[in-house]
């Protein structure tokens, strides 16, 4: 390890070094999604912590200490009841209360240990120690699970990747199966049929409608939200990402919103961060994929990415239109937080759930994470 590498944790970091980095890694380890974050949880006191070779930023990550998340899926007691740890013990979250992703900034060629002893660090002042990884990748997990000891858990559901050869549409479509290739232009007849447009504008202009639209989305999957709650949430993403996100807004025949998706930039992949759609009124021919996939997917060729991040859930559809899925997973820093017994069984049950809805080729094992699965 280079003897001039040294750590400093800061309030605020740098934008540009910052993103430098998370351009590598993700939207959501970025300062416009890090800022969003502070915005939902304005009682979490926010450590960035950085390694420095001389003047240059080599690693970084945020981790925030608060009592409780306000979020169910980023609370480490509602995930995993049978944590050893209390209910009331406040919680360490490394690398994002929100985006469902935990991950060290830098590459492989980072100096982990370093960053992960200032993780440690922060841990042992506001939780006892313990801190938790809840959404990592194969490859990070791996990295962090060996130095702790610990054996990660297993999500339900994993990231869904789209990646983007060629140069073009045509590229993407020709790297599909035909079965596959056959879905996807059956809804773009579906859509060219229905007389549906799509237009290209910024949240700033249309929150209001697209919040109205989110809520609905919302409820279709038994989640509490009202119109102006996701109004609010759009307008505090918007404002933490200085108007950058591009909306995707989906018209009818009479010219009616009918739904619409979000979209933002960071290296060399796009992330579509949400979507929302008037399901009364929608003609369910495919404006789903339109939203998510076909336009972005266009959009990014232009760009030059080489990769949409669809984000998690719905896996099987999205597997059908070139998703590949990488699995998840939850990584505490203490090896005492659950029982290695009961986490590899969780883990057999989790790996038997995706495999039950995706072909094994669509699913992303990678880093030994399947050694994981099996029982000591």
């Amino acid at each position: 390890m280079p003897e001039d590498l040294r750590v400093e944790v800061v309030d605020r970091p740098d934008h540009a070094e910052w993103d430098a980095l998370a351009g590598r890694e993700s939207f959501y380890a970025g300062t416009r999604w890090l800022a969003f974050q502070r915005a939902l949880e304005p009682n979490a006191h926010a450590y960035h912590v950085c390694v420095r070779s001389g003047d240059r930023l080599v690693a970084a990550v945020a981790v925030f200490a608060l009592d409780r998340p306000s979020r169910a899926d980023y609370h480490p007691h509602r995930l995993f009841p049978d944590i050893t740890r209390p209910d009331a013990t406040p919680v360490t979250l490394i690398g994002g209360t929100n985006g469902y992703l935990s991950a060290p900034l830098g590459g492989a060629a980072a100096p982990l240990p370093l960053l992960l002893d200032a993780v440690d660090r922060i841990t042992e002042e506001h939780s006892a120690g313990l801190g938790w990884w809840l959404y990592t990748t194969s490859e990070h997990a791996a990295t962090i699970a060996e130095r702790a000891g610990v054996v990660p858990r297993l999500h339900a559901w994993g990231e869904c990747v789209v990646d983007l050869p060629g140069a073009g549409f045509d590229d993407y479509l020709g790297g599909l199966s035909r079965s596959r290739r056959e879905a996807v232009r059956r809804d773009l007849r579906g859509i060219t049929r229905s007389g549906l447009t799509v237009e290209r504008t910024r949240l700033s202009t249309c929150h209001e409608r697209c919040g109205w639209l989110l809520a609905q989305t919302m409820r279709k999957y038994d989640k509490e939200a009202t119109p102006e709650d996701m109004a609010e949430w759009l307008d505090k993403l918007n404002g933490a990402a200085a108007d950058t996100g591009q909306v995707y807004l989906c018209r009818d025949e009479r010219r009616q919103v009918i739904g619409f998706s979000l979209a933002y930039a960071e290296g060399t992949t796009d992330y579509m961060r949400v979507a929302g759609f008037d399901y009364a009124n929608a003609p369910h021919v495919g404006e789903y994929f339109q939203l998510l996939f076909y336009e972005p997917i266009r959009d990014a060729y232009q760009r030059g990415a080489t990769a949409l991040h669809v984000g998690s859930g719905s896996t099987h559809a999205k597997a059908r239109r070139g998703a590949r899925v990488r699995p998840l997973w939850a990584v505490p820093t203490r090896a005492e937080a659950w029982d290695v017994g009961t986490t590899t069984e969780h883990n057999r049950r989790r790996a038997s759930e995706l495999r039950a809805e995706l072909p094994n080729e669509d699913l992303v094992w990678a880093h030994g994470s399947e050694e994981w699965l099996r029982t000591p």
